[in-house]
């Protein structure tokens, strides 16, 4: 079964950004629940995507250096 997300009434006035909202995950196979909201999956995002920059950067490094080893071990 999928995970289920369901929306959770909060009393509070007034209403938040929606991407504020607060939303319930059950996780699958075990019931498991957590509260995430949009925003919060947005600085995850924005995270794992500044990680994946700077580890294409470094892989990018690391491969100008293995060309310049093979360039110099072939000599």
């Amino acid at each position: 079964m999928a995970d289920k997300y369901t929306k959770k009434a909060v009393a509070s006035s007034p209403e938040p950004d929606w991407k504020q909202v607060q939303v319930e995950k059950e996780h699958q196979p075990a019931k498991q629940k957590s509260m995430v909201t949009y925003a919060n999956l947005e600085q995850q995002k924005a995270h794992q995507v500044a990680q994946k920059a700077s580890c294409d950067e470094r892989i990018a490094e690391l491969e100008d250096q293995m060309s310049k080893v093979e360039a110099a071990a072939k000599k």
